[in-house]
C-alpha cells in the first residue's frame, strides 16, 4: 500500500511515468494525422483512437500483448517492434528489462503494472480532468475509484482525524491501481496527460480524484519528429533506418482477466 509521494517515487523507479509520456505522445501524434473534422470526427473518436494507440505503444514498449512471443520463437524480435511507428517514436522508446512490466487488466480495462503500481487509462475531454465522472464510466474504473487514499504517516496519526489508513483495493492486484488520464483536442492542438488516484464522490463539489499529477501537456502534437506523414495507422511498416536496439521479447503472460477494453 503506498501514499502519493510512495505512489510518484514508485512510478519513477519503474518508469511508468516514462513510458507513459513517451506513448501519450507518440499515440497523440498518430491520433493528430488520423482525425478528419469534415469526416464528422468528434471527441468519441479521439479518445478511441488514442486508446487504441495507447494500448498499443504501452504493449510494444513492454513486451506484452501481441509484441509478446511464444515458446517456439527466439530472437530480440526489433523487425516486429518497429513496424507501425516511425523512426524517432522508435529510437526514443524507452526500453525494459524482460518481466519488468506486466499486463495486469482489471474486468476488461487493460492495464500494465510494475513495483506496485497498476495503471488504468483513461480518455476526457481536454481542460475536464477534474470533471470525470467515474459512475458513468466501466464497472472497472468505478470500483477503482472506490479505493481509499492511504494517508502519509509521517504527516500526522491518520486514526487521530478518524480518516483510514490502509488502502482498499481491487482484490486481483496486490498494490495500488492508479488512472492515467489523456486528453487530445485535435481542433486545437492542445493535450494533456496526468496519473492519479481517482475517487468517486461523496458530495457536490467533492474532487473525482484522490490526487493526480500532470505528467505531460503542450500546445500542438503535430510533430514533426513522432509523425511520418507517409505512415497513418500503427501496423504500416516504418521505411527509414534505424540502428539497431537490443530489445528482448518476453514470454506469453497469462492472466484470468479477460473481456472487453474499455476505453
Amino acid at each position: 500500500m503506498k501514499s502519493q509521494n510512495e505512489a510518484l517515487e514508485s512510478l519513477s523507479r519503474s518508469r511508468l511515468n516514462d513510458l507513459l509520456v513517451w506513448g501519450a505522445t507518440v499515440a497523440f501524434a498518430h491520433t493528430n494525422e488520423l482525425f478528419e473534422d469534415d469526416a464528422g470526427h468528434d471527441q468519441g473518436v479521439v479518445g478511441y483512437l488514442n486508446f487504441k494507440h495507447l494500448c498499443d505503444l504501452l504493449d510494444r514498449a513492454t513486451a506484452n500483448g501481441r509484441f509478446t512471443l511464444g515458446d517456439d520463437v527466439e530472437g530480440a524480435g526489433t523487425d516486429v517492434l518497429e513496424r507501425g511507428v516511425t523512426p524517432e517514436a522508435f529510437r526514443t522508446m524507452p526500453v525494459f528489462a524482460p518481466n519488468s512490466v506486466s499486463r495486469s487488466n482489471y474486468k476488461g480495462s487493460p492495464g500494465w503494472a510494475s513495483d506496485g503500481i497498476r495503471v488504468l487509462l483513461q480518455s476526457f475531454a481536454f481542460g475536464k480532468v477534474d470533471d470525470i465522472k467515474w459512475a458513468q464510466r466501466s464497472n472497472a474504473k468505478r470500483e477503482v475509484a472506490s479505493q481509499k487514499v492511504l494517508v502519509d504517516a509521517t504527516l500526522f496519526n491518520a486514526e487521530d482525524y478518524g480518516m483510514e489508513a490502509v488502502v482498499e483495493t481491487p482484490n486481483d492486484f496486490d498494490g495500488v491501481t492508479l488512472v492515467a488520464a489523456h486528453a487530445y483536442d485535435p481542433l486545437t492542438g492542445q493535450y494533456e496527460l496526468y496519473i492519479g488516484q481517482s475517487k468517486n464522490p461523496q458530495y457536490r463539489g467533492d474532487s473525482c480524484w484522490h490526487w493526480h499529477v500532470k505528467l505531460l501537456s503542450g500546445g500542438t502534437a503535430n510533430s514533426e519528429a513522432l509523425v511520418d506523414s507517409t505512415s497513418s495507422l500503427p501496423g504500416a511498416a516504418a521505411t527509414s533506418e534505424v540502428d539497431d536496439i537490443d530489445v528482448r521479447i518476453k514470454m506469453p503472460f497469462k492472466s484470468e482477466n479477460t473481456g472487453t477494453a474499455n476505453v
